[in-house]
């Protein structure tokens, strides 16, 4: 008769292949932990400036996304002569214009009441285009104004923020509109944007 001795299965080496596997998986993780950049630090923002993504109220948040997409229609409109004329003489159309083809902001309807229900003025100076917004509520959002260049530069609009139901002064450039306690809509993008 034949005797054969059966070993017991065992797991050693697996045990030992996996404990190498996950050794190598930890130390090539603190590796690339060790070796990656310190964050930049954020741009810090002047006096007169306000971060649009943290600074804004929600209300404030849809006003300035409006306002930027206004004044590409804005600057499309000056173009074409858009307006109720249909002559293209580059001048800009009224709140009133704007309102009539239902633009956000300045359209008149249950959104713009519930965002701070703000009265639109247009103002034309030295060249630039300015469409002040007085909220009715600004604790809900604050009184806004968008700044356009003159006709052919309307790529970068420029939009204010004040915290009160306050017209901008007379005078629509950075320096007067931050003495009177006006804050510029800026966009800073850090890493921690993306993420």
């Amino acid at each position: 008769m034949h005797h054969q001795i059966v070993r017991r299965a065992g797991a050693e080496r697996e045990t030992l292949w996996v404990l190498l596997a996950a050794g190598l998986i930890l130390a090539t993780a603190s590796a690339a932990v060790g070796l990656r950049p310190a964050p930049e630090a954020e741009t810090a923002l002047a006096a007169h400036q306000i971060d649009s993504r943290t600074a804004l109220t929600v209300a404030e948040q849809g006003l300035h996304a409006d306002l930027r997409m206004a004044a590409d229609e804005i600057a499309a409109l000056r173009k074409t002569g858009g307006t109720s004329s249909g002559t293209s003489d580059g001048r800009a159309p009224s709140p009133a214009e704007l309102a009539a083809q239902a633009l956000p902001p300045f359209a008149a309807d249950a959104s713009a009441a519930a965002r701070g229900g703000h009265a639109w003025t247009l103002v034309e100076a030295r060249g630039t285009v300015a469409y002040a917004g007085l909220s009715a509520d600004p604790g809900i959002a604050g009184s806004l104004v968008l700044l356009l260049g003159g006709h052919g530069d309307d790529h970068s609009p420029r939009i204010w923020l004040k915290r009160a139901a306050e017209a901008p002064p007379a005078r629509l450039d950075e320096a007067s509109l931050a003495a009177a306690g006006w804050k510029r809509i800026t966009s800073t993008f850090t890493a921690g944007v993306t993420r």
